[in-house]
């Protein structure tokens, strides 16, 4: 009753036949998405087109157009692409004031549920936050420099708030950081060669465990290519 507006995709005569794999969904939030350029606004339309999709993808759930297998899949897609976009107009709104770092990449390695592509309509997400920059950029290009780790950490607090604080259309996902190195204790953001460190000599065995459930869920492609590799040759370590 809160948000009506998700009841309008049941009008869709072809809802029960058009599967809601990462190619519909990626469609359907590009033209949602379309001529928006506002951050607070892209911020809304996030959390409505996800609102509306989550139900819809109930809805076939129950219905049997889907079994809970597929479901899991959709619910993890949509949750890729909306927190990826999420994450592009964070770095551009993050930008304009402070910059960008020379070579930054960023990658979002999805744990958990998200990792294994097993989300439900409830889920929160876990997930941790690697970064990569020219090994000399010492800080910044704007208005506002930061230093790398600063600006990443600082970007990353961004990206919390974007996600999980409640706007008008309420909050688009749940975060939860814990499984970051070092837990709560650590930094939200890792140098990528902080994390490979960490996984080789400090990680503890339910540390590998939950590793096995990682995969790069948003951010630049190359970078999430690399992190695959880099978690691939954790695993693969002797005991």
């Amino acid at each position: 009753t809160r948000r009506a507006h998700v009841f309008d995709g049941l009008l869709d005569p072809a809802l029960m036949t058009d599967l809601p794999d990462r190619a519909y969904l990626s469609a359907r939030l590009a033209a949602f998405l379309e001529g928006i350029s506002n951050y607070e606004t892209v911020l809304d339309r996030l959390r409505i087109f996800a609102d509306e999709q989550k139900f819809l993808i109930g809805v076939r759930l129950l219905a049997g157009s889907i079994d809970p297998f597929r479901a899991g899949k959709a619910f993890s897609d949509l949750a890729d692409l909306t927190v990826g976009a999420a994450l592009d107009a964070v770095q551009d709104e993050f930008a304009l004031r402070h910059g960008r770092i020379k070579g930054g990449r960023v990658c979002i390695l999805g744990m958990g549920k998200l990792g294994s592509r097993e989300l439900t309509a409830g889920s929160d997400i876990d997930l941790i936050l690697l970064y990569d920059h020219d090994a000399d950029a010492d800080e910044s290009d704007g208005d506002r420099p930061l230093a790398p780790s600063h600006y990443y950490a600082r970007m990353t607090q961004r990206l919390i708030a974007a996600v999980s604080a409640p706007t008008a259309e309420g909050i688009l996902y749940e975060l939860d950081l814990r499984l970051r190195p070092s837990g709560n204790k650590g930094p939200v953001a890792t140098h990528v060669d902080a994390f490979r460190k960490y996984q080789e000599t400090e990680a503890w065995t339910w540390e590998h465990m939950a590793l096995t459930r990682g995969r790069p869920a948003a951010g630049d492609i190359s970078f999430c290519e690399e992190v695959s590799r880099i978690v691939a040759e954790i695993l693969a370590r002797p005991s």
